[in-house]
């Protein structure tokens, strides 16, 4: 059906009206300023069948927008709407004589009195002239001082009327409407109250057909009385205003709300069939009515006939599909819907829109009984082994709390094309659904699959009758335990208690995926070449997924690798290293064949001097063979672990060392490659929170400490076999000629330590970063430079810059600034910047209502953390707040007490991050409204021409000191406000130390409160490297 949208344009921030049928047009041009936007990057605003409608409704909008809609409310009761308006211009300009020569304007009769007029009005104009420029100005500002025509009770008013105008004309959110489920059947009822029939129609075809049926129009007028009834005029009004009646309805169902015949008559017959064709209803208006149906004390039955059209995309768009789905949804909150129509039609709107319509899924449900659950069980043991592909995403989707897996996420776990997922879950023969274990709904592009009860019991079975095989993949190493009933000493890094075994269902099994471009830009981002990197700060996941899961990338462009696993201790550190870096997929993109080939060192340096593995004949005259080793390499690993968990082995510490040697040898390997192709790589390492220090942190120093030997180099030569005593390891065949006037190397890429609590294993890490092993006798007098380092703003800004580059934004100190002085870690805001901001189609600077809109989208354990955590939970509520609230508002919000409100707020407002005003508290960030973008509100602090710290610490002493101290030279605190001042000295002061930290952040006058340190690894070296003698330099 055609009919008019009304676009939003979001570099002039006007609308339009455009005429539908846009949507199958790669873009459109806005009218105003001519900017091209495209399709899927345009927002509607709204819709209206007619041209006439659309225009009404777009200027309610633009009216509301301004604060100018009970104006234009009285502008269209006088005048009418736009289309009364449109035909009395019309009207007019057709009654017009345009024809100049037939035009005479003078008064009729008028030549008749000119003459006498001059004569005798002449001297009295004189005279009056002459009388006004003498009195002219007496006693015009005689009162001036006086008198004043301000009326100062409207501000005491204007809050309260803007308060009440505000929710007036507001819709309800469709998705806070009560919702109830519907019945599906192949029969129709015999008594019901309407019956309608839904094909190529739209949600107000549906409406008025099923508004016409008087005893739907019954119905409602007793569920109107039901609610509204016995209530005051002012109560009703309000009830109807909560329940998001449309405004010019509220008027009608109140003065029927009395008990007038005619009035409820009128409504339920007259206004309410006749609302969708109101150019000022939308959807939400004819959902909000249909919700009044639960005034209802008897339920009514509606059918609805649903026909192929409806669910054929080419005949009916999901749009429309999905607007009449909510309506039966609401309206089967109150009514009884019963969905009929032929088997195949409801099974494609079960597919189409089961999570649009509910109750669909229990009529997917109805034929599973016990019989036909045991033969589909029969008929899939027979087709499937325990090993197939297949029954490794049964396992997945068993794996969920719900059973069931999105499309794009089950491909994204298997290292398979999306052709070979089709044929298993629906071409094959022996398909998962032909077998009837999982079943498959959604519209394409954004399917589900959900696993059946017969997927559940092939499960059973074959864990009964062959166990579950597990291997590496299935054991959470992070916390330590182990999912097999087997007793092993925790201690060992491998193990647990016997009550363990219950934790295979509650818990994911380890794997590798690609991480999202977040995930790799903060890594990338915090990342220094030959640095260890901390970053103080949770960690995604910690109960969730993401920590079950070896995640690794890689970006072409800037030829960089990342791979991110979690791990508290030596073993699952190594061994996740290593399987991530080692997977078919990750190898295919970081080392593809053809990268492969360019390396052109000599084998000799290449295998005695880098110590890379792998390297057979075969390996090295064909780059196939390589790369299939490497993988192999990798799955020989995960066997291990596995006949480790199941104690095969007649060792059990030479075992595990074995399995940690190999690990070593490959993660090191693969770096050497990537080295060589000039892949830069970035570890990260999410230590969980908790972790025993003596058991688990220092153990896994060490291991980090031995893998940085590892993959460090001394330009050809890999220092770990050079410098230190490595057991049941052979001589190195070939020595580095050591340069005196440059005795050190580097370390290959960098690591990224992250975890809440990581401050307290960094001096065990530095220590073995500087001495993983003994020294070897007789050692090389070369070492490896190492930089241990914390986030700071430049890592903030590599981030900011790396996420917003991926939407076509620039970045902005002041942005920089912001989000350095309130996030927590790099991480996070990467986070929230890529999921909440939308790609732009011209690039622009990013806006301060952004980075409120952004920072939404975070826990308030992330804001602010070196502060108490209230301040974090009053800044996430001001945040979410769309207007100044008022102290116990914000509380409430906050679930603070208002006295801490108080007692954070001034010196929040010191530092221009809160302004307190007359209306209200909030935060110094825009509003996302059209007018605080044209004038945007920011931080004072956070200005690239900002001052220097001392005058943002100078508010902040005056909220917090009697005016004694604040003006006292001698005072400890108010005398850094005099000369010499050092307001650093207060980080000194444990109560003002968090609040001058973050002082320094928003000014951009940061002193690092732990500076780098420059570690050196191997033996103590008589002369230095040039670079390390100017570091020591400038350190001194």
């Amino acid at each position: 059906m055609s009919g008019f949208d009304i676009l939003p344009c979001s570099t002039c921030t006007n609308t339009w009206i455009q005429e539908s049928g846009w949507r199958t047009r790669e873009s459109v041009s806005c009218p105003h300023c001519g900017t091209e936007h495209t399709t899927d990057s345009v927002r509607l605003r709204g819709s209206q069948e007619t041209l006439a409608g659309a225009s009404e409704l777009r200027s309610r909008i633009e009216a509301a927008e301004a604060g100018k809609a009970e104006i234009y409310e009285t502008f269209t009761e006088d005048c009418g709407q736009y289309a009364d308006q449109a035909v009395e211009v019309e009207s007019q300009i057709d009654s017009l004589t345009l024809d100049a020569e037939k035009m005479d304007l003078s008064p009729i009769g008028s030549d008749r009195y000119e003459t006498l007029a001059k004569t005798v009005l002449e001297p009295e104009r004189r005279k009056f002239e002459e009388w006004a420029e003498e009195y002219s100005g007496i006693g015009f500002d005689a009162f001036e001082n006086e008198v004043s025509l301000h009326n100062s009770d409207a501000d005491i008013y204007r809050e309260y009327v803007d308060d009440a105008l505000e929710g007036w004309a507001d819709r309800p959110d469709r998705n806070e409407l009560p919702t109830g489920d519907v019945s599906v059947t192949d029969t129709r009822p015999i008594d019901t109250a309407a019956v309608v029939e839904i094909g190529d129609v739209t949600v107000t075809d549906v409406w008025q057909d099923l508004m016409a049926s008087p005893a739907l129009q019954y119905a409602l007028a007793h569920a109107l009385g039901g609610l509204f009834g016995g209530l005051d005029h002012e109560d009703c009004y309000d009830e109807l205003e909560a329940h998001g009646v449309p405004f010019w309805l509220r008027t009608p169902i109140a003065n029927a709300a009395k008990g007038n015949t005619g009035d409820v008559w009128t409504v339920v017959s007259d206004l309410v069939p006749e609302l969708a064709e109101n150019p000022l209803a939308a959807v939400e208006d004819l959902l909000a009515v249909a919700s009044l149906f639960s005034g209802l004390e008897h339920t009514e039955t509606v059918t609805v006939v649903v026909r192929d059209a409806f669910v054929d995309p080419k005949q009916t768009r999901r749009d429309q599909c999905v607007d009449v789905c909510d309506l039966l949804a609401v309206l089967a909150a109150s009514l009884d819907i019963q969905i009929v129509g032929h088997s195949s039609t409801l099974r494609t709107l079960a597919d189409r829109h089961r999570l649009d319509l509910p109750g669909v899924s229990n009529w997917c449900n109805r034929h599973r009984g016990d019989s036909r659950l045991g033969d589909l069980s029969e008929r899939a043991l027979a087709a499937l082994n325990p090993s197939d592909r297949a029954v490794t995403i049964l396992r997945d989707l068993t794996d969920t709390p719900d059973g069931v897996l999105s499309r794009h996420a089950l491909e994204s776990t298997h290292d398979v094309s999306s052709q070979r997922i089709s044929q298993i879950l629906r071409t094959d023969d022996d398909s998962l659904t032909d077998l009837g274990l999982v079943e498959i709904y959604g519209p394409n592009g954004d399917q589900m699959i959900q696993l059946l009860e017969a997927g559940e019991r092939v499960l059973e079975t074959f864990d009964r009758e062959h166990g579950r095989q597990q291997s590496f993949s299935d054991f959470d190493f992070a916390t330590g335990k182990s999912h097999l009933q087997c007793r092993v000493t925790p201690r060992e890094g491998v193990g647990g208690g016997e009550d363990d075994a219950d934790r295979s269902q509650e818990t994911l099994p380890y794997r590798t995926r690609y991480a999202n471009s977040d995930t790799h830009a903060a890594a990338a981002a915090c990342g220094r070449t030959g640095a260890v990197t901390m970053v103080n700060g949770s960690i995604e996941g910690q109960s969730g997924d993401d920590g079950k899961v070896r995640l690794v990338s890689y970006n072409n462009e800037r030829e960089e690798a990342v791979v991110a696993v979690r791990a508290a201790e030596p073993l699952p550190y190594t061994v996740n290293i290593a399987l991530a870096l080692a997977s078919p997929r990750f190898i295919d993109r970081a080392l593809p064949t053809d990268r492969l080939e360019t390396i052109d060192d000599p084998p000799a340096i290449l295998r005695d001097a880098r110590n890379i593995g792998a390297l057979s004949s075969e390996a090295l005259a064909d780059p196939q063979v390589l790369r299939d080793d490497l993988v192999e390499w990798g799955e020989d690993i995960a066997e291990m672990t596995t006949k480790l968990h199941h104690q095969d082995y007649e060792d059990r510490c030479a075992f595990r060392s074995s399995i940690m040697r190999l690990a070593h040898g490959l993660a090191g390997s693969i770096v050497h490659l990537l080295d060589l192709v000039g892949t830069d790589v970035i570890r990260e390492i999410r230590v969980p929170q908790g972790a025993n220090l003596e058991k688990h942190l220092k153990p896994l120093a060490k291991s980090l400490g031995i893998s940085a030997a590892i993959q460090s180099r001394y330009g050809t030569f890999a220092p770990y076999r050079q410098l230190f005593d490595v057991p049941n390891c052979d001589d190195p065949l070939l020595s580095p000629a050591v340069d005196a006037a440059d005795p050190t190397g580097t370390l290959i890429g960098s690591f990224v330590i992250r975890g809440p609590d990581i401050h307290r294993f960094r001096e065990d890490l530095e220590y073995h970063l500087e001495a993983p092993r003994e020294l070897v006798d007789d050692a090389p007098e070369f070492g490896i430079d190492i930089t241990v380092r914390d986030v700071d703003r430049t890592d903030f800004e590599r981030t900011i810059s790396r996420i917003l580059e991926q939407k076509n934004i620039a970045t902005t100190h002041q942005a920089v600034s912001v989000l350095y002085g309130l996030v927590a870690t790099p991480h996070d805001v990467a986070h929230v910047l890529n999921t909440r901001l939308e790609p732009e189609d011209h690039r622009r600077e990013i806006r301060p209502d952004e980075l409120r809109v952004a920072l939404r989208g975070l826990d308030p354990t992330a804001l602010v953390p070196e502060l108490p955590r209230s301040v974090g939970k009053i800044i996430a509520a001001l945040l979410a707040a769309s207007e100044p609230l008022a102290q116990k508002i914000v509380a409430d919000r906050a679930d603070v007490s208002a006295r801490t409100v108080r007692n954070h707020a001034d010196k929040l407002a010191a530092f221009d991050i809160v302004r307190i005003g007359a209306a209200g508290y909030r935060l110094a960030l825009s509003f996302p409204t059209a007018s605080e973008r044209k004038q945007p509100v920011a931080p004072a602090t956070t200005t690239e021409t900002a001052s220097l710290l001392l005058d943002a610490v100078d508010p902040l002493l005056v909220s917090t000191l009697p005016p004694a101290r604040y003006g006292d030279p001698s005072d400890p605190i108010g005398g850094v406000l005099f000369e010499p001042q050092d307001p650093w000295a207060l980080l000194e002061i444990d109560a003002y130390a968090p609040w001058i930290e973050i002082a320094g952040r928003l000014t951009d006058g940061e002193r690092q409160t732990q500076p780098e340190k420059r570690i050196q690894m191997g033996p103590e070296l008589a002369q230095q490297s040039i670079e390390a003698a100017a570091t020591s330099a400038v350190a001194d």
